[in-house]
Parts: C-alpha cells; structure tokens; sequence
C-alpha cells in the first residue's frame, strides 16, 4: 500500500481481514508451487492455494468494500482472487478503476473480470473506458468481463455480440492481450 493509501480498521474489519489470511495460509500447496515452478512459471506472491479452495472460503463471508480492498492491496495472489468474490456491486466507477491497475498479473486480471465486472451494470460504460486506458491489466479484465457477460446472456441487448468482435478485433500493444483478444475472436 502507497503512503496515501490506508483504510481505517474497526476491530471486526480487523478480526475478519487476519482470519481470512490465516485461512488462505492453511490453504498452503507445496507441492503446486513446486509444479509451477518446474514448468517456469512465476510463484511470487503466491502460496498456492487452489480457485476452489479460495472460492470455498470466500463464500463464507458476505461482500464488503473494505475487507476486499484491504485483502486486493496486499498484492499476493490468493488474497486478491478472494477480494474478487468479496467486491460488492455498488462500489463507484472511479473505485473500481483505480484499483484494477494493481492486479498482481493476468491471472488476477481474469478473475476480476469473469467474477466481478461482468455484473455491474455499467460494464459497457467501464468497457469502453478501459480498453481506451492503454493499461493492459485492465484491458484484459474488461474483454474477460465480457466475454463472460455474453456467454451468460445471450439474448441481451445490453451488449451485443457485434461489440465484442469491434473489442476482439482492436489491436493491442501488449502481446497477451492480444493473445487473448484472439482467442475470444476464434470462439465468437
């Protein structure tokens, strides 16, 4: 967390916050952080603790701005993934949009999009303005969002399938996203 960047902690906020963090160590897998790093891949600020198993126990807790934003600005892998589920809705535009350039990586990008964006109601708004952001995290986690909003709603009329492929098709500075933008393109 920056010089600037704090959130005032009532004992409750605190009790919760270092359970779930003591939960997400137990959650501890030696053995798929030594896989990970067999295959190269990079562990930093993970313990590797599994999606459903992080999914688990984030559902024993009900969402709240300032427990997710205390767990998203510790920026470790399994606390951010868990602020995703922990996020509520009506969190402001601006919020959301300042938080979004400090995932952890792609991965973490992914999760926030296809577990939390494409819910808001103004995805199509926040779309447009992240794509434009040159920040390739939220980038990603946009097109994520909606890719994810389209494959459960169909019919809407909110977003169109025309839209996602204008989206897919842009191209992008940074070689993943548009890694993926291919990857929604070939799917659509």
């Amino acid at each position: 967390m920056g010089k600037k960047d704090f959130i005032l902690l009532n004992p409750q906020l605190e009790k919760t916050f270092i359970e779930i963090c003591n939960r997400i160590r137990r959650l501890q897998s030696g053995g798929t952080i030594d896989s990970l790093q067999r295959i190269g891949a990079t562990t930093t600020g993970q313990i590797g603790a599994s999606y459903v198993s992080l999914k688990t126990l984030a559902s024993e807790y009900l969402p709240d701005e300032k427990l997710a934003t205390l767990l998203w600005k510790q920026q470790k892998r399994e606390e951010q993934i868990v602020a995703c589920f922990l996020f509520p809705f009506d969190i402001n535009k601006e919020k959301i949009t300042q938080l979004a350039p400090h995932c952890l990586h792609f991965e973490i990008a992914g999760y926030l999009g296809s577990l939390y964006l494409y819910k808001r109601s103004d995805l199509l708004e926040l779309s447009e303005e992240w794509l434009n952001s040159e920040n390739p995290l939220m980038q990603l986690a946009i097109m994520t969002a909606l890719a994810r909003y389209l494959i459960l709603n169909k019919e809407s009329d909110k977003i169109s399938k025309d839209y996602f492929r204008t989206v897919v098709n842009r191209n992008y500075k940074d070689k993943y996203v548009q890694l993926a933008a291919e990857r929604y393109r070939f799917n659509i």
